[in-house]
């Protein structure tokens, strides 16, 4: 089982590695280069941006943040996969392009292609309605899924994983109506053509405080900051929640010394406070899990996302 919440007492973890060999003496001498898998200006992009700002100044050199793109995010883990093992180059690795999308597509890489070097931040999902709906809670919106079909716009998996738990769990019938994108899919919700929709802090928060959405419930293991009042599904009693974190790795077959100078360097960024208000402000907590505890939590994700796409039918 992984911790929930992984932040001062990892960290703390991690910076009582013991004392590097020779083979890290020299290292980093040259720029490392940072591949993230999303496009710029999104919360992967920037977030990793902010985080590699701040691991130069413990490495002592550039971090060159450049974005690969395509395949649902997989094609920035199939450059880094291939990339040179050398430590002078590590990219993001998420949950839903290690996790899901192996379960959903063919993809030119396994687990055992990266050597995991931690996860930086967990992203936060709930579930919103109009202000004016006539749900008021949670509990209310299940009870209306029993008794008939409740549309919940989503971008895709993990979003809208917790419909189908609730489905399996429950006896709902909330159906997912599938858009873009996290503004498309709120967009469709503020125009009616679904009852709610599930999504993260960013395309909820704004909407909330300008009263035009409320939101139900944190489909996610933690409250959100912004609107603590909010309890989670598991806080009501329901075994469900989305648990997705951004991390990063490198390519398999890195010199040990090397992989925890930079993992030390990922801890030690993270407890930079310009890195944990821009991480919030992203919507993500930003929390730190060491990597063998990321690679188990990948690993386990890659398991039971198998079973839960098939339940969905989204898989044979």
């Amino acid at each position: 089982m992984i911790p929930k919440s992984l932040t001062s007492a990892a960290i703390a973890a991690v910076l009582c590695i013991a004392p590097l060999g020779a083979a890290s003496a020299d290292f980093p001498e040259k720029e490392i280069t940072v591949i993230v898998n999303y496009g710029a200006g999104g919360a992967t992009d920037l977030s990793t941006r902010t985080l590699a700002r701040a691991m130069e100044s413990h490495l002592g050199v550039p971090l060159n943040v450049i974005n690969r793109t395509g395949g649902a995010g997989t094609v920035g883990p199939t450059v880094l996969a291939n990339s040179p093992n050398d430590g002078y180059t590590i990219g993001v690795t998420s949950f839903s392009p290690l996790a899901i999308q192996p379960n959903l597509r063919e993809v030119p890489f396994t687990l055992e292609d990266f050597d995991v070097l931690g996860a930086t931040g967990r992203y936060r999902y709930g579930l919103a309605v109009r202000a004016d709906s006539e749900f008021e809670t949670i509990e209310d919106l299940i009870e209306e899924a029993k008794a008939g079909r409740v549309t919940v716009s989503a971008a895709g998996p993990p979003n809208n994983i917790a419909l189908y738990q609730l489905n399996e769990a429950e006896g709902t019938n909330f159906e997912w109506i599938p858009y873009g994108g996290g503004n498309e899919s709120v967009v469709a919700l503020l125009s009616d053509e679904v009852v709610a929709t599930s999504q993260n802090p960013t395309d909820i928060v704004p909407h909330v405080e300008n009263g035009e959405l409320r939101m139900l419930v944190s489909l996610s293991p933690i409250r959100w900051f912004e609107l603590p009042d909010v309890p989670t599904l598991e806080e009501l009693g329901y075994e469900i929640s989305i648990d997705s974190w951004a991390g990063l790795s490198a390519p398999a077959g890195v010199d040990p010394d090397r992989l925890a100078i930079l993992e030390e360097a990922m801890a030690q960024a993270m407890t930079d406070p310009e890195v944990q208000e821009q991480f919030s402000n992203l919507g993500m907590d930003p929390a730190f899990m060491p990597g063998a505890e990321y690679r188990e939590f990948l690993a386990n994700g890659i398991e039971q996302m198998g079973r839960q796409l098939k339940k969905m039918g989204m898989i044979d």
